[in-house]
């Protein structure tokens, strides 16, 4: 734990010496060609994906980096042999299922020390340090199966009691569940909170019902990972805790790209160890700090508001609008096509706060199938689309009630890591 501290120290050191784009642009362009050497030289995928692509022993400048080709899930998967024969690779890691495409990435201990240096740099940024009392909502499909199950349980038990967290399950949100969730909290109180965003919402909802708060037990920020948060949430669930509700986002195949520090966004990039891009408002991240299977040019299938231009290195970013597969099409009143994403949708429905969880599938047929769970005195499926119908209205957007159908659920649609089953798309629709 010591050469951790003392790795964290001399990072957050970095940080508060290196402010001059051009000073940050020079250590980015020296680290990437480090990483870009030991990749080609030792890697025996980037040695065939140089090779496929004719790509350079080194870059002369960032804006070379644009020149890459896009590395994707899916070449992951068709090369998975050679990505298996990644030297000094001690584990994998399986993307959660939120992209769509579960994938296996080389890991070892390099990538261990990295993410934690890099969330304790961020989450410095809001006053959080080590040791702080954490509380987690967490889904973590790692400890589900396989051999050696209940070790790793066991262990992960005991570095929980070492480190001050109590971590408790995303995968069963049910009132029962939530009120020992919101009993634990009272009891814990933790300086820090991180969990999904649909963890957070579910718990505020029990908590307004409830009448409960928590502005009282000194939690100094709420982080919310791996999904969307919309604003008018994140002042719920400041609200139910009185202090302010970040961002961490990051992915498990890279680590932790970035913290936000008062606020949802902006959300400051980790520069020393990431270099983010943009393609088509698609994020691209190349890791340049430590790790066994670095990344290069590689699409994290997120999109950001603002258009960039494609070389430029982001040392910052101003919003995310989810995943690049929650974009679909539908059908409008007049029969032409119209491109939308849940995350339209979920900003008009979660204006009714009684519905909880949404969850989208497009048929085959064209219809939209909304599944959703919500509180005893939700609105008809009726009325749900009428409040969806007013809010495409103010998107241009007109639709008929024939192409959609609504379906109320017992319980929220989870990936295998616990996070929110956004869209399901069936076969033979032209958005397979």
């Amino acid at each position: 734990m010591h050469d951790r501290l003392r790795r964290l120290r001399a990072t957050e050191a970095i940080y508060a010496a290196t402010k001059e784009p051009a000073a940050i642009r020079a250590r980015q362009l020296e680290r990437l060609n480090r990483n870009w050497t030991r990749a080609w030289q030792e890697i025996p995928f980037y040695q065939a994906w140089r090779a496929r692509h004719s790509l350079p022993d080194a870059i002369g400048s960032l804006e070379e980096l644009a020149d890459f080709p896009v590395l994707t899930k899916t070449d992951i998967q068709e090369n998975a042999e050679l990505v298996a024969r990644t030297p000094g690779a001690t584990r994998t890691t399986l993307t959660g299922g939120t992209s769509g495409l579960s994938t296996a990435f080389p890991m070892n201990d390099q990538d261990a020390r990295s993410a934690w240096t890099n969330s304790f740099v961020g989450r410095g940024w809001g006053g959080v340090r080590p040791y702080d009392r954490l509380f987690i909502i967490w889904g973590h499909s790692h400890l589900f199966g396989g051999r050696g199950v209940a070790r790793k349980r066991a262990v992960r038990a005991f570095k929980d009691r070492m480190l001050n967290v109590r971590r408790v399950s995303a995968y069963n949100l049910d009132d029962a569940s939530l009120q020992r969730i919101a009993a634990s909290l009272e009891a814990f109180r933790p300086a820090y909170i991180i969990a999904y965003g649909s963890s957070l919402m579910h718990l505020c909802a029990h908590a307004e019902a409830a009448g409960l708060s928590f502005a009282h037990i000194g939690t100094k920020r709420v982080v919310n990972t791996s999904e969307s948060i919309q604003p008018e949430e994140a002042r719920r669930v400041s609200t139910l805790f009185g202090c302010p509700v970040v961002n961490e986002y990051g992915m498990s195949e890279a680590g932790v790209i970035g913290y936000s520090c008062d606020d949802l966004f902006p959300i400051r990039v980790l520069w020393h160890d990431y270099i983010v891009q943009t393609r088509e408002r698609r994020l691209l991240v190349t890791t340049i700090g430590e790790r066994c299977f670095p990344l290069f040019h590689y699409d994290t299938e997120d999109l950001c508001p603002d258009s960039h231009a494609r070389d430029e290195a982001l040392l910052s970013l101003s919003g995310l609008l989810g995943k690049a597969r929650d974009v679909f099409r539908i059908v409008d009143r007049n029969g032409r096509s119209q491109e939308v994403s849940t995350f339209l949708f979920d900003h008009i429905l979660k204006q009714i706060q009684t519905l909880r969880s949404l969850h989208f599938e497009l048929r085959a047929d064209g219809v939209v199938l909304i599944k959703y769970t919500a509180a005893a005195d939700a609105p008809d499926p009726d009325a749900i689309f009428r409040r969806l119908e007013q809010g495409l209205r103010l998107e241009g957007i007109e639709v008929e009630r024939s192409r959609f159908a609504f379906e109320r659920i017992e319980r929220p649609l989870q990936t295998v890591a616990g996070k929110r089953r956004t869209l399901q798309v069936q076969a033979g629709t032209d958005d397979e």
